[in-house]
């Protein structure tokens, strides 16, 4: 007998024990966990690690996500969850994972465009505010845009205009007590949206299947190397479309188009298919077409300079543009035809574009349609009779015009007598009879001075104030009006950028307050200046006044010093208020 052979029966002895012990008594492991974990099959190990790579390839998320302690918490509370209900069956995971818009914040943008009476466009953008309401009705939205703009001592009229996205609800929440205008990018970007991405509008057919077909392809081809993180071989980042971002298709085929070679020798078999479909001429041919719908876009979206004379100018440009020619490619007539017929139907001209225009020196004879400059010509005299002044009586000349229009006027009022005199015209209002607004209408026809697109449209309005005052008023107030609301929209930009990784918890109402900041704070400093530079200023003309006034009371008290001794004191008050004058002009000069 040896140690070993005691041993090996005490083993089976305890083996046999513990079979029949095991449910009853615990072990020391479920009392104490050990310091090293127990060992994972290799198989599982690999399965997760496949499934996280899965993760971060299909979500297009860093692998870093995996290591970040929110992760490992909710990885084992999936894991616990998953244990306590692992006798259930038929469970599926999408049973248990939250919504993903469970939380849900509407954001609204304000911003104010101002014309200052030596024609200096102010931007300001008065907030970016968490939508409160309960819903998004069109009464709603007038309340909430009504009760922001109150905190600003704003208040909207029909002499106010205003510029927002041309949604039905939208229309409807300003079609009273102001004058809406449509956004010109808004109008644009959804016709190419549909172009490309949608098969019927309004009950009828795109009839774009030929560009459709290709962009499809694109998109697949897109995402896949987004997701395949195979991008740092090619020469240009790829971009995925949006919905959101103006003419976002010709962004994603721009780019595409430049690496379009270097993609045979990176796709895989599978992709292969898409890539051989698309004809590479017909694809540069539709890049080709869409780069003038991106300069008009580009036009539109500037807010340091009026916009809102360029729409009818541009809109007409882009017809021109959509002529067919003889040599197109099938698929290119099919977008010329759509894009033609849904700007010349939807994108609707206003009578502002029609006024602006006319106001632009170089575009008053309407040379890009002149079937358009007898209406513009009416709207403008309409604009002009609403704001002259009135005229003294006794420059006021009967003629045979007026005495006909009075005619008029009175058998109007006997229309209860003669009801066909209801239905006759009525003459029209001669301005050459009523007002001197006829003759600066005139004299401003008549004016030759050609403006290029590098000239200052403010400044030739302004040196022109005092010949054509009525019109400038007309200017002040409507070349104001931004031609889109792209300042609003890069709003939510901006707060994409504010609300970083390490940002990530801030509240609505402080994200208002640092986009606020941001867009006006350069402004705001440049009024605190040229308040501060006013102030010293007239501390300087008071510090002057005081040091004269001691000379001049001396002067005026010595009244028995002989006549030449007065004289030579006289003259050196003249000299120091001369100095006081000297000081008062530089100081408007430097101000100016």
């Amino acid at each position: 007998m040896d140690g070993t052979s005691s041993m090996i029966k005490h083993q089976k002895s305890c083996q046999t024990s513990n079979k029949y012990n095991r449910s009853e008594y615990s072990t020391i492991k479920q009392y104490f966990r050990p310091k090293t974990s127990s060992s994972i099959p290799r198989t599982m190990k690999e399965k997760i690690t496949n499934a996280a790579v899965e993760l971060v390839s299909l979500d297009n998320r860093a692998f870093e996500l995996i290591s970040g302690d929110g992760f490992i918490n909710f990885a084992q509370t999936v894991l616990d969850v998953g244990q306590t209900l692992s006798n259930r069956q038929n469970l599926n995971i999408l049973d248990l994972l939250p919504h993903p818009t469970t939380v849900s914040v509407s954001f609204c943008g304000i911003g104010l465009f101002h014309l200052n009476d030596d024609l200096q466009l102010y931007v300001f953008i008065l907030g970016c505010y968490p939508y409160d309401r309960d819903n998004q009705s069109s009464n709603q939205i007038r309340q909430f845009i009504d009760s922001k703009l109150m905190e600003y001592h704003l208040t909207l009229d029909d002499s106010k205009f205003v510029v927002c996205d041309n949604e039905n609800k939208m229309k409807s929440s300003f079609k009273d007590l102001c004058t809406r205008v449509g956004c010109s990018i808004h109008y644009l970007n959804k016709q190419l949206q549909h172009c490309f991405t949608t098969d019927v509008i309004d009950k009828m057919p795109v009839d774009c299947d030929i560009v459709q077909q290709m962009f499809n392809s694109i998109r697949q081809i897109v995402s896949h190397m987004r997701r395949s993180h195979k991008q740092f071989k090619l020469s240009r980042k790829l971009q995925s479309y949006s919905d959101s971002r103006f003419n976002s298709a010709f962004y994603t085929m721009n780019v595409f188009l430049i690496v379009f070679d270097e993609l045979a020798g990176i796709l895989e078999r599978t992709y292969m298919n898409d890539y051989m479909l698309i004809d590479k001429d017909l694809f540069a041919s539709v890049c080709l077409f869409l780069k003038p719908f991106e300069e008009v876009i580009e036009q539109f979206s500037c807010d340091t300079k009026p916009t809102i004379y360029k729409v009818l100018a541009l809109r007409q440009y882009l017809l021109n543009h959509c002529k067919i020619d003889p040599d197109d490619h099938d698929g290119i007539q099919q977008i010329k035809i759509f894009l033609a017929k849904r700007i010349q139907d939807i994108w609707i001209l206003q009578n502002i574009h029609y006024i602006t225009t006319f106001l632009h020196s170089s575009m008053k004879n309407f040379h890009v349609n002149l079937d358009l400059q007898e209406k513009a010509i009416e709207l403008v005299q309409q604009e002009m009779l609403k704001r002259q002044p009135t005229a003294p009586s006794n420059t006021f000349t009967p003629t045979a015009t007026t005495s006909a229009c009075t005619n008029a006027l009175d058998s109007k009022s006997t229309a209860s007598k003669d009801l066909l005199s209801s239905c006759f015209d009525i003459p029209k209002i001669d301005l050459k009879s009523t007002s001197p607004s006829y003759d600066e209408l005139k004299e401003y026809m008549t004016l030759d001075v050609q403006l290029t697109e590098q000239d200052d449209i403010l400044q030739f309005w302004l040196q022109q104030k005092s010949k054509f005052p009525i019109l400038f008023s007309v200017v002040q107030d409507f070349y104001a009006v931004p031609a889109s609301n792209t300042s609003i929209e890069r709003l939510f930009s901006s707060s994409k950028n504010t609300v970083t990784d390490k940002r990530s918890s801030l509240g609505a109402d402080k994200i208002n307050k640092l986009l606020f900041l941001q867009k006006n704070l350069t402004l705001l400093k440049s009024f605190d200046k040229k308040t501060s530079i006013e102030a010293n200023t007239n501390e300087m003309k008071r510090k002057m006044v005081e040091k004269s006034s001691p000379t001049i009371f001396n002067a005026n008290q010595e009244q028995s010093i002989t006549t030449t001794t007065k004289k030579f004191k006289m003259n050196e008050v003249n000299v120091t208020l001369s100095d006081d004058n000297y000081e008062e002009e530089n100081d408007e000069v430097d101000l100016f």
